[in-house]
């Protein structure tokens, strides 16, 4: 795979990053059965500080950005990747081989002008999945631009979207593009696919023109986003977002669940720091969990409502 060297270079010289990988040797897994699909946990202790994140402005505002070059431990890395994005070993893996994506300058998490960014690098790099955590949908570091990389098929999405069963969502005037979703998924998701740049990158802008008519849209709709390049398509799949964390996790005693998502969950692998939630997690609780944070089901019939009309999709330039 792409990137070997670099890591098996960053893992000989950055001892934090070597017994961080050599741990994740040791993570447990469980599978959680649902109608037509599963949902793995993985149980790691070392996502702890990603899970408990403190992304208020104070909170952010009061620490260095760990994605800044001047802030990163001198013995790490990067790989120049273009002029505006480095890729870089995450010294706290969930993968066996887990890249960070930042941009080389501080500027904000938000997609606009970065998802042709997205498109790029997994047709250059397809053993690779790209992901991409909202402001308030995950990053822990909302105040830097950043993706993810994973090797391909580690999470369980990737499989189920050609194992379960789709639905069309919108019928775009143009017919190398799909637009689709998988229903009863627990999550509220949104597919895409296509081979053609151009049309996918109009029907993702408008789509999210109407995610953020049916769900907090400030400054940008809350989502967790993924694309890979398989069989000379572009794969995109949306997860819209209402809320970042259920009441579970500010809970005390018995009650609290240290449940925090990002794309990775959303993904159906879902990290857990602590033993007993790891123990604890069942599918009608991951159901109540997921719930408060997917659309709500009035929000997903608004959003059908909102279907794409074909005489009136503007033409997008591409950023």
């Amino acid at each position: 795979m792409f990137f070997d060297h670099f890591t098996e270079t960053q893992l000989a010289s950055w001892p934090l990053a070597r017994t961080n990988y050599e741990r994740l040797k040791n993570v447990v897994y469980r599978t959680i059965d649902f109608d037509g699909f599963q949902i793995r946990v993985q149980y790691n202790p070392d996502r702890i500080l990603s899970a408990v994140a403190k992304i208020d402005e104070q909170s952010i505002k009061a620490r260095a950005c760990f994605l800044c070059k001047e802030n990163m431990p001198s013995e790490q890395l990067s790989f120049d990747y273009n002029p505006t994005l480095d890729i870089r070993v995450n010294p706290y893996p969930i993968f066996d081989h887990h890249y960070t994506v930042p941009a080389k300058q501080h500027i904000p998490q938000l997609i606009e002008g970065h998802f042709n960014d997205m498109l790029t690098i997994v047709q250059t790099y397809p053993e690779y999945t790209i992901f991409y955590n909202g402001p308030r949908s995950g990053a822990s570091a909302p105040d830097h631009f950043h993706f993810q990389l994973a090797p391909r098929f580690l999470m369980p999405l990737e499989t189920d979207v050609h194992s379960c069963r789709k639905e069309v969502l919108a019928i775009p005037e143009f017919q190398e593009t799909s637009i689709e979703c998988i229903p009863n998924y627990v999550r509220k998701n949104i597919i895409l696919h296509s081979g053609n740049r151009e049309q996918l990158f109009i029907a993702f802008e408008n789509l999210l023109a109407d995610i953020g008519k049916v769900t907090p849209n400030d400054p940008e709709p809350m989502m967790n986003l993924f694309a890979w390049y398989e069989n000379q398509e572009w794969w995109v799949v949306i997860f819209p977002r209402r809320q970042h964390r259920p009441w579970q996790f500010f809970a005390e005693g018995e009650d609290n669940i240290l449940f925090s998502p990002g794309c990775v969950d959303f993904a159906g692998l879902i990290i857990t720091p602590r033993e007993k939630d790891f123990n604890r997690l069942n599918a009608p609780l991951l159901r109540e969990l997921f719930g408060q944070l997917t659309l709500s089901e009035e929000q997903w019939q608004q959003f059908k409502q909102l279907k794409m009309k074909d005489k009136n999709i503007p033409r997008l330039p591409i950023k």
